[in-house]
């Protein structure tokens, strides 16, 4: 086990100690080394990259039968190569990103998708701020149909998420959504007459060398399965066949490394010095790096710490979630790939640990007084837990001293600490819940604006 005092920060890799998210006053900060905590999450593999001064400085992997170019499903990440890519294409056009392509979208009922005839751009598609549905997507069984783009964006035939619905955003409020990126997909597709992912090696991949990346779905017929980490449940079975296919390419559905997706992340902050030879035009790196709304640009988070830009986004498929954090000022960077739904944790982990150990710019970490309640005192928030106004059990809560212990049926477990008289702090993700008793006796939770209710008793 290593701790704090024996690790000097300023030279220590962030695999050797990773630093927690929360501390509590007057503990020792316990520091697992990365393959620990693999171990302690229950983790199959997880594969890290990091970027100094805009060379790759190394590149490890972590668990069985897995290595440095095992390629795993970067979910939400593609959204920042499918941006690349589709605003690319749209150059390549003559089309302007302020343009409205409501009226080139052929084949799609217009009348369901945009019912009030909402001008459909693509800045706004790719910056979520089209007023588009559909956050994200469940991906399909390998054994299921798969449905076309046409079918997500319809939400017809075999498709398991709503339709996709254009509506009026005056404001311009971000609203995160899978759907906007279909949208953009499909015009894509329609207007160059090629498939996505042939669309995006020609545009992206290829010019920057990314030979083992691909948006191809993940079906037997357009996915080669050499060295892919498969992906794998809050239970820790093994999702069948290996992962989930998603026809919503741009959206979620890159398989990568993540060697090769700094190799992505450096050319995008070498375009942004006006440097197109690494693959990517600095109009390009511009249009996507201009903050529009809620601190993300076009396809990526754009925000600014400590008067230093910070380039970033996060992914979740089922079975597989990752992160990268980018610094244009001085080319750092970190990503982080694990396929399993228990890493957002250890996603958190590394980005947070690599802020520390290369002395990136970081907010001050939260810190708290633990207050140390017997069972007794925690056993009236023991129980079944229920949304507001919904009778499904979303989680379950046991009293076990001085903290409570949370399951849901996924079998995703955490731990809640006590902070304040009815104040919980989850240490693995830094949330707090505040809890309530009523006159009569009903107990509830809030957690993130949402109330959950303990059933009665039988």
């Amino acid at each position: 086990m290593i701790y704090a005092q024996d690790v000097p920060w300023s030279s220590a890799d962030i695999d050797r100690a990773l630093v927690p998210l929360v501390s509590f006053e007057g503990e020792e900060d316990q520091r697992l080394s990365l393959e620990e905590r693999r171990q302690q999450l229950g983790v199959r593999a997880a594969s890290v990259a990091v970027m100094r001064e805009g060379n790759i400085a190394w590149a490890r992997a972590y668990g069985e039968n897995i290595d440095e170019d095992t390629v795993f499903q970067f979910a939400s990440l593609s959204k920042p190569v499918a941006a690349a890519g589709i605003i690319a294409f749209a150059f390549e056009q003559g089309v302007g990103l302020e343009d409205d392509i409501a009226g080139d979208l052929p084949g799609l009922d217009m009348a369901q998708v945009n019912p009030d005839g909402a001008p459909i751009t693509l800045r706004a598609l790719l910056s979520h701020t089209n007023g588009t549905s559909v956050s994200g997507f469940p991906g399909y069984a390998m054994d299921k149909p798969v449905p076309t783009t046409r079918q997500v964006i319809e939400g017809s035939g075999p498709t398991n998420t709503d339709p996709v619905i254009v509506t009026p955003n005056p404001s311009g409020e971000r609203r995160y959504s899978g759907g906007g990126y279909t949208l953009a997909q499909y015009w894509a597709e329609q207007k160059s007459g090629e498939n996505f992912p042939a669309l995006m090696r020609r545009l992206v991949l290829d010019p920057i060398g990314m030979k083992r990346s691909t948006f191809a779905s993940g079906t037997a017929e357009t996915f080669t399965r050499s060295n892919v980490a498969p992906g794998y449940y809050y239970s820790g079975d093994m999702v069948p066949g290996g992962w989930n296919i998603h026809p919503e390419q741009a959206a979620a559905s890159l398989w990568s490394t993540p060697r090769e997706y700094l190799l992505f992340v450096r050319a995008l902050m070498l375009a942004l010095d006006g440097d197109s030879s690494a693959g990517i035009d600095p109009e390009i790196a511009q249009q996507m790096t201009t903050p529009i709304a809620n601190s993300y640009g076009l396809g990526i988070g754009v925000s600014e710490v400590k008067g230093e830009i910070r380039l970033s986004h996060s992914g979740s498929n089922v079975g597989y979630k990752s992160n990268f954090m980018a610094y244009p000022a001085t080319k750092d960077a970190v990503i982080s790939v694990v396929n399993s739904d228990k890493g957002w944790a250890m996603v958190g982990d590394i980005g947070r640990t690599a802020n520390v150990v290369y002395q990136w710019p970081v907010a001050a970490l939260p810190n708290y007084t633990r207050m140390m309640a017997s069972d007794a005192q925690l056993q009236i928030y023991a129980g079944d837990y229920r949304e507001q106004g919904d009778d499904e059990v979303i989680f379950t809560l046991a009293a076990k001293a001085p903290s409570i212990v949370g399951s849901a049926p996924s079998g995703y477990r955490f731990e809640l600490v006590q902070i304040g008289e009815a104040t919980f702090v989850n240490p693995e993700d830094g949330r707090e819940s505040v809890f309530t008793i009523s006159p009569d006796g009903e107990v509830s939770v809030t957690f993130q604006g949402t109330v959950f209710v303990k059933r009665a008793a039988p």
